[in-house]
């Protein structure tokens, strides 16, 4: 009997046993999670610890002791949809309506994406105010997009958001969501209607310069965004996107007429920029043919010029041989003059010399018949004047006759000494 008592404590302790370590092991596993944190690269955790109430933010990636405390995850950064469509075509969040200065309405579709930060301050004010991602995108973010969006439009006209401004309403939305609404002025300006050509006053809104302020522009409100230290744009990692602008009908039908008038002035510019550029060309083509029909007469002026330059240069070597021909010719008649006499002379002196030496009678007879002969050759050659005496028996005589007959005799006679 007393053993048996002692197998039923035994069997009792045992199931109290593993009661216990069963127990244990389901409390382990409950609580595990509550024990410690694995924090993802992408994600930033708050951890408040139990009883004491103190604040831990883990923003690196690693594993953390939490100790039973409540933590809170964000993510790094985040992306708002307002009217965008997803990848089954069906639209993520509602579009924001936006006015423009002309009193055209439209809605924005985009995206935003945001990035929070990660010191202890920062996340210590979105933390006590908004308390999880979810709240801090509803609450604070959309609100805060929608409002920069609508004060956005009043800074330019539909069509110009549609066409030269489209870049500008992406600047204005990042620029105030990191440093606050503008505060802005009305002015009148004047401006053409594309459609009538009709100049017309209209008020428009316009920023303020201003140095000391953040971005150069007063501003009308610090932005929230500033204060939780919330970043938006391509350096600091977030970026604002617009797809589209959903324009209502009677807008579409007013940026369409636009677009036709543009359209119609730029085809006119560009007509009359052809028309001038032809004029130019018509005028550039004158002034060619102009140069060139003048260069063809200075070419021909200038043939011309060179045909009688050659023939004068022509002529003057043709003088010029002419003048050392005739200058020859004279210089070989005095040479032959000179030659002649200089021959003559020797020759008679030769005679001379025979005729001193004395010559035989047969060299005397040869001598003095060719003087005669040349003599009488010399002489018939001469030409004197002629004067014809009648005799009273009709005779008629020659006075000359007798007078060159007696030259001839007294020459030989002369020449024979």
């Amino acid at each position: 009997m007393e053993n048996y008592n002692n197998n039923e404590t035994l069997s009792i302790k045992k199931i109290i046993g593993l009661l216990a370590v069963f127990i244990g092991v389901m409390f382990c596993i409950f609580t595990f999670p509550k024990i410690g944190e694995d924090v993802k690269n992408e994600t930033i955790v708050v951890n408040q610890f139990p009883f004491t109430g103190r604040m831990e933010y883990w923003t690196s990636p690693g594993f953390n002791w939490q100790w039973f405390g409540k933590t809170t995850t964000y993510h790094k950064t985040e992306q708002l949809w307002f009217g965008a469509t997803g990848d089954d075509n069906k639209p993520i969040g509602a579009p924001i309506p936006v006015i423009f200065n002309d009193a055209s309405d439209g809605l924005i579709y985009g995206s935003l994406r945001i990035k929070l930060p990660t010191d202890e301050m920062h996340l210590s004010r979105i933390q006590t105010d908004y308390n999880g991602m979810e709240r801090l995108m509803n609450d604070l973010v959309r609100p805060t997009v929608t409002k920069v969006i609508y004060a956005s439009g009043p800074l330019m006209s539909a069509f110009e958001s549609y066409a030269e401004k489209k870049n500008d309403l992406i600047e204005y939305i990042t620029d105030q969501l990191n440093n606050g609404v503008y505060k802005t002025t009305v002015k009148t300006e004047e401006i053409q209607d594309a459609i009538t050509g009709e100049v017309k006053k209209t008020k428009v809104a316009a920023l303020i310069p201003d140095s000391l302020a953040p971005g150069g522009y007063k501003r009308s409100e610090s932005s929230p965004f500033e204060y939780y230290g919330i970043t938006i744009g391509a350096k600091s990692g977030g970026q604002v996107s617009v797809n589209k602008i959903d324009y209502s009908d009677k807008v579409k039908q007013q940026i369409a007429q636009q677009q036709e008038a543009n359209m119609a002035i730029q085809t006119a510019k560009a007509e009359a920029a052809r028309a001038q550029q032809d004029a130019i060309k018509a005028e550039e083509q004158g002034k060619a043919l102009a140069a060139k029909a003048k260069w063809d007469q200075e070419k021909i002026k200038a043939t011309e010029v060179t045909k009688a330059e050659q023939q004068y240069e022509v002529a003057v070597t043709e003088a010029k041989q002419e003048r050392e021909t005739a200058k020859l010719a004279a210089e070989k008649a005095e040479f032959d003059k000179k030659r002649i006499i200089a021959e003559g002379e020797a020759q008679a002196a030769a005679n001379r010399a025979k005729v001193a030496a004395g010559l035989t009678p047969q060299e005397r007879a040869e001598w003095e018949y060719k003087t005669k002969v040349g003599v009488a050759e010399a002489i018939s050659k001469v030409t004197l004047p002629r004067i014809i005496m009648t005799s009273g028996n009709g005779n008629s005589s020659s006075a000359m006759d007798a007078m060159g007959l007696k030259m001839m005799m007294d020459i030989t006679e002369k020449l024979s000494k």
